[in-house]
């Protein structure tokens, strides 16, 4: 009797074991891809040596977090590229260069001031950064397999590392006069797909497209957010892509 009660007792353990991995469910994260950088009109050619690049600012962008429980909001108006290029090395489509905020102004707290430029130090650039989640494959066997999703995804980390600092910003003039340095990392979020050639490639960051793909900024144990939209394009102005 004790024998057929412990055999139920794990058919029934097995059956809701099933039931739970049948519904089972990983958080999407982004892994990388071995892809290289291709300029031309589609299919584009390998690019070989490095390319220069420009950027510009679609709209404005913001960046907030908070320092001793004070909420800094910053806005910036244009954005310009300081040494930026691109290139393949060993296989991998990378980038770098400086990031270089104009028109800057603090929107909150009231009253506080902060240079109207701010320069990044230098930052290194990975693409791409793929959008993955965990199925099970096949349904019912219990393994799970890790799959692409649609989303492409850019990796910006200061050259150094990520525990050290994007750049310094000096807020002054009032009473919540601090500095702000953000580390850690910022995933930015491609308009085109992987293998999309384009004289524009538009890319978005924001706190969701961060958090989607495992970036990390932060301002001391304070998360950080920079909500912004830009177009890369090459200083020659022929299309570029990866593929």
């Amino acid at each position: 009797m004790r024998l057929k009660k412990l055999g139920a007792a794990l058919v029934v353990a097995a059956a809701i074991g099933a039931v739970l991995a049948s519904n089972a469910f990983a958080v999407t994260t982004a892994m990388t891809k071995d892809v290289q950088w291709y300029t031309g009109a589609s299919p584009g050619t390998l690019l070989s040596g490095s390319q220069a690049m420009k950027v510009r600012a679609v709209g404005a962008g913001t960046f907030t977090t908070h320092v001793a429980g004070v909420k800094y909001v910053l806005e910036s108006k244009k954005v310009s590229c300081v040494g930026c290029k691109i290139e393949n090395s060993g296989g991998v489509a990378v980038g770098s260069g400086k990031l270089k905020f104009e028109e800057v102004s603090v929107e909150e707290p009231a009253g506080c001031s902060v240079a109207s430029t701010i320069e990044t130090n230098e930052l290194s650039v990975t693409a791409d950064w793929m959008g993955s989640k965990e199925v099970e494959n096949p349904v019912g066997s219990k393994k799970f397999e890790t799959v692409e999703t649609a989303t492409n995804y850019i990796k910006f980390v200061p050259t150094k590392g990520e525990t050290t600092a994007f750049a310094t910003v000096e807020i002054t003039g009032c009473a919540s006069a601090t500095s702000i340095v953000p580390k850690g990392t910022v995933f930015v979020e491609s308009a085109n797909a992987t293998s999309t050639q384009a004289v524009e490639q538009e890319v978005k960051s924001s706190e969701a497209i961060n958090a989607a793909a495992g970036g990390t900024l932060h301002v001391g144990t304070e998360s950080a957010v920079l909500s912004a939209s830009a177009i890369f394009e090459t200083s020659t102005g022929v299309p570029f892509g990866t593929h």
